[in-house]
């Protein structure tokens, strides 16, 4: 079975681009082709694609907006010459972010990331025509000076208010990473059955946690696996209930 590919660009030359690349790789197939917004979502809707390569500015309806509007949502890879939309991309749940000019090898890399999320998603069909499917971030994109970097969720062992800011830690490669969120939208973009609010100035990852230690006031110590101590107040331990039998 060959996955369909919508390519959105005002750019002719852009789209022939793409279009080359994609005659090198015979899973894949070009259903249609759109220079603006409107027309991309006229022919996602009638053609519903696996994959949309969408560029970010064009006339009318922005690529950012038209993402948006999709009524079913395929695995998008934005082909931008703009960095800076990157952090709003994946934050709707973009696949991947290529900036032009791109390397064949790099576009490889973005279809290998497409075609993850279309076998998860194939994966359980019955799952998703039973309830809708409710979208967490799977990376977070950081600011650097100079440069965009990129963290996986996966990667996460907890995070904590640190002001305007929250401090994401990466014991993997004992590092933390400041992103200019508030705790309480970057707890909403994660998956609820991986993190957990135990304080209002820090949230974990539940596999991260190895010991819990029972405070005189209703809170607790929590230990992670990478050493780390964080106080789990009596107010948010409903958040670990049952993690370790414990009740709610």
């Amino acid at each position: 079975m060959k996955l369909s590919c919508l390519i959105v660009d005002d750019e002719p030359l852009a789209r022939a681009g793409i279009r080359h690349l994609l005659s090198k790789q015979q899973q894949f197939e070009i259903t249609a082709e759109a220079d603006n917004g409107t027309e991309a979502l006229r022919l996602a809707q009638l053609h519903q694609p696996d994959i949309i390569f969408l560029d970010i500015q064009m006339p009318g309806l922005d690529g950012l907006n038209v993402l948006r509007q999709l009524a079913n949502k395929p695995a998008v890879i934005f082909c931008s010459a703009y960095a800076e939309h990157a952090i709003t991309a994946f934050e709707l749940s973009a696949v991947d972010y290529l900036l032009k000019p791109f390397s064949a090898e790099r576009f490889q890399q973005a279809l290998l990331k497409a075609c993850g999320k279309i076998i998860h998603r194939l994966s359980s069909p019955a799952a998703a025509a039973v309830e809708p499917e409710t979208t967490y971030l799977d990376r977070i994109t950081i600011r650097d000076p100079g440069r965009l970097r990129i963290v996986d969720v996966s990667d996460i062992s907890w995070i904590e208010s640190a002001g305007n800011y929250v401090d994401i830690h990466v014991y993997s490669q004992q590092k933390s990473y400041l992103l200019r969120d508030t705790m309480a939208a970057i707890e909403s973009k994660l998956d609820p059955a991986l993190f957990a609010r135990i304080h209002r100035s820090s949230i974990v990852r539940k596999s991260d946690i190895v010991e819990l230690r029972p405070g005189d006031k209703g809170d607790a110590e929590v230990m992670l696996k990478c050493g780390t101590s964080l106080t789990m107040s009596r107010r948010h331990r409903a958040a670990l209930a049952g993690l370790f039998g414990q009740p709610g």
